[in-house]
């Protein structure tokens, strides 16, 4: 019996390393972004829904409204950190910054978010705890795209805490925008940035490319095929693209303004 269930045991080790062996892992590529030129004119402009969002500041009173310290253990002073949201769902959130009464957020992360029009912004201001978070400000921003248009807005607190949030026109980078897996003698797009060239010209995650600069991708080297995409992107690059119904489409692409949200995975800055 325990050599049968040594045999056994050796089996099942012996299938799991084969099917590992079966299941190849494809590295995926990014085709390259760069910065925007100076004094460039991007065509097309950033989307109307979409903004450059960062927390500029806060001013926190230095006890609550009913006159207590911010801390009960350690420093007296809160450690703030802001939530934003969207029809109640979390757009970002703000690092916390540790027994202040200013904080900046030097750290947090700055990105592109998409805010539909007409949709409000809740904008929370709170103190961290160790076991309970206490709301410092809470307030609704109910025509965001209207108080958006200044370039800054400035959020009065009943606690007397002021919140200080700067929106801009989406930042942009100059690319392609997508990312693909050199496969076997095959190349697939596995993701396309929604506001990029790529899009634009219809191509979609999943979809395979079969040329390139009216080469076949079968039988070429990967070394070359991502050569090809990266010395032709500024200029043009053309693809003939396997769509995921069989046709084919062939599209001539340049590079041009990507406007990446967080999700993308394109630093902005």
């Amino acid at each position: 019996m325990a050599l049968l269930a040594g045999f056994q045991r050796a089996g099942s080790i012996l299938a799991f390393v084969l099917a590992g062996a079966c299941s190849a892992v494809y590295p995926e590529i990014s085709t390259p972004a760069r910065a925007v030129p100076d004094r460039a004119v991007l065509t097309p402009p950033p989307p109307e829904d979409l903004y450059f969002i960062r927390i500029q500041s806060a001013s926190i009173p230095e006890r609550t409204r009913d006159g207590r310290k911010w801390d009960a253990v350690g420093g007296a002073a809160p450690d703030p950190f802001v939530k934003v949201l969207v029809s109640d769902k979390e757009l970002f959130r703000t690092p916390t910054q540790p027994d202040t009464l200013s904080p900046t957020w030097p750290d947090a992360q700055r990105a592109n978010y998409r805010i539909p029009k007409g949709n409000s912004v809740r904008v929370e201001l709170w103190d961290a705890n160790p076991i309970n978070n206490h709301p410092i400000c809470v307030r609704v921003i109910k025509s965001f795209a209207d108080e958006a248009k200044g370039g800054l807005i400035q959020i009065d607190c009943e606690s007397g805490a002021k919140i200080t949030m700067i929106t801009e026109p989406a930042h942009a980078r100059i690319g392609l925008g997508m990312r693909y897996e050199l496969r076997t003698q095959s190349v697939f797009i596995t993701r396309v940035v929604i506001d990029s060239p790529a899009a634009r010209a219809g191509l979609r995650g999943g979809e395979e490319i079969v040329r390139i600069q009216s080469k076949d991708v079968k039988g070429m080297d990967e070394a070359d095929a991502r050569s090809l995409i990266n010395a032709n992107a500024p200029t043009g690059v053309s693809f003939t693209v396997k769509k995921a119904d069989g046709s084919t489409l062939d599209v001539s692409l340049r590079e041009g303004p990507i406007y990446p949200t967080l999700d993308d995975d394109v630093p902005i800055e």
